[in-house]
């Protein structure tokens, strides 16, 4: 398959691989000096033609499955995570596929690849190993890049949860609106299903009511916040560095919700999990207990206790209002200074890193700016972009620093941490790596924290 992409070419490696042995080409345009007896076959968009191609490959799995795809700007792993967690404590056998692993029942692997949805026929593969691993349920992380890129083409989902949907990616969609209308081919996806069903996010100011719009067979709206409106509810929330409680109003009956995960935000991933759980064969009392006994999600709101006297989370927050909810919550459990260690992508969202740096000084007393993944765009031009919306919202001197290597970054804030901070390591979570311009490099976000820890503590 000859896929143009952003830094080459499918087609130029077409000669290596019918060298290699391959013995046809999917192809967009000719492609010159290949073997006459190989076939060459043109079409409009090579994506488009590969997502068919996977799905017969491995005999359509999607559509002996109850597939739950779960999209928005954030939470979606979390979220994805609760649902899988939800069916499995209710007997229900089932897979779930997201950035941080796969897991097929009780078989967790992890998610090396650094893409939220994989390619087709990688996506097809996991697909048809939850099928023969005797799973009937599948929560399936879906990502704009997904949905517009045909990753997902041949998927038949029966069930589309649409989290919040803020601003994210404008370097593959171009504009906000053409990110919400790559996230709503979910719900129009699943309005094409005799039995789809729409869980929808009634918080989300963005949004909502464009998914609303789209007319399917079913539909449940969530909010966190307590809306009356809704259809399930988070109501008496209350939230600690222990977890999330809350009473849970839904069209099964109202129940209190116990969560091991912190942070107020996650009520709300909780009712989108228990609506989709319930609404395709769950108990209410079997999801309620799933969701109880969920432990963590790598790098979601992820403490680190050595016996320090502060503390330090680690989160995935990588956008500028993931960023914000993440230190408002920090913030109200924080009796000291609140750090902030972030960077912000190479090559993705120019837009937000400004924005970030704003947020940051805002809502944290010392923000502490890093590498995240430069790739092949000079790192400190993107720090100072950050530091430059840090300082346009009134931070200065010692409250802000710039140190591009991001275990020496994290192990400043640690070092100079006193009794009652809380910091912050955000935007890389369970990320395996850091790239660079000259590719990844191995990086763990959480031996990097314990490691400064540990030095601290040495040192007395």
């Amino acid at each position: 398959m000859a896929i143009p992409g952003a830094h080459s070419d499918g087609h130029d490696h077409a000669p290596e691989a019918v060298a290699r042995g391959a013995v046809a080409v999917v192809a967009e345009r000719p492609i010159g000096g290949l073997d006459p007896r190989v076939a060459v076959i043109l079409v409009a968009n090579s994506r488009a033609a590969l997502a068919p191609l996977a799905a017969r490959l491995f005999d359509d799995p999607s559509r002996a499955l109850c597939v739950a795809g779960v999209t928005g700007t954030d939470g979606k792993t979390t979220t994805s995570t609760m649902l899988h967690a939800a069916w499995q404590a209710s007997g229900i056998a089932a897979a779930a596929l997201t950035t941080v692993d796969f897991r097929v029942g009780a078989v967790v692997t992890p998610n090396r690849t650094r893409q939220t949805t994989l390619e087709a026929p990688d996506l097809q593969a996991q697909l048809r190993v939850a099928l023969e691993g005797g799973c009937s349920h599948v929560a399936l992380e879906t990502s704009s890049h997904a949905l517009v890129l045909h990753r997902v083409d041949e998927v038949e989902f029966r069930v589309a949860v649409v989290l919040a949907v803020t601003s994210e990616h404008l370097e593959v969609h171009g504009t906000r609106e053409a990110y919400l209308a790559a996230k709503a081919r979910l719900v129009e996806r699943v309005a094409a299903h005799p039995d789809g069903l729409a869980v929808l996010d009634g918080d989300d100011s963005y949004g909502f009511a464009h998914m609303r719009s789209i007319a399917v067979p079913r539909r449940l709206v969530v909010s966190g916040a307590g809306s009356a409106a809704a259809d399930l509810r988070a109501e008496a929330v209350t939230a600690g560095p222990g977890g999330v409680r809350f009473r849970a109003r839904t069209p099964w009956g109202d129940t209190a919700v116990e969560l091991r995960l912190a942070g107020r935000f996650n009520a709300g991933n909780a009712l989108a999990a228990l609506a989709a759980a319930c609404a395709t064969g769950a108990s209410l009392e079997g999801a309620t207990r799933g969701l109880a006994a969920l432990e963590r999600v790598p790098g979601r709101m992820e403490r680190v206790d050595r016996g320090q006297p502060f503390s330090v989370v680690i989160d995935y927050a990588h956008t500028a209002e993931a960023l914000e909810r993440v230190l408002d919550e920090l913030r109200a459990a924080t009796t000291g200074r609140l750090w902030a260690v972030f960077g912000s992508a190479g090559e993705r969202d120019r837009p937000k890193r400004a924005v970030m740096g704003a947020v940051a000084a805002r809502l944290a007393d010392r923000v502490v700016i890093t590498d995240e993944d430069p790739r092949g765009e000079n790192r400190q031009a993107i720090l100072e972009e950050i530091a430059a919306g840090a300082r346009a919202a009134g931070l200065a001197g010692e409250a802000l620093a710039v140190i591009p290597v991001r275990a020496e970054a994290i192990a400043f804030a640690i070092d100079n941490a006193a009794p009652g901070d809380t910091v912050l390591c955000a935007g890389k979570g369970h990320e395996s790596s850091i790239i660079g311009s000259d590719g990844p490099h191995p990086w763990s976000e959480r031996a990097a924290v314990e490691a400064a820890l540990d030095a601290r503590a040495a040192r007395g």
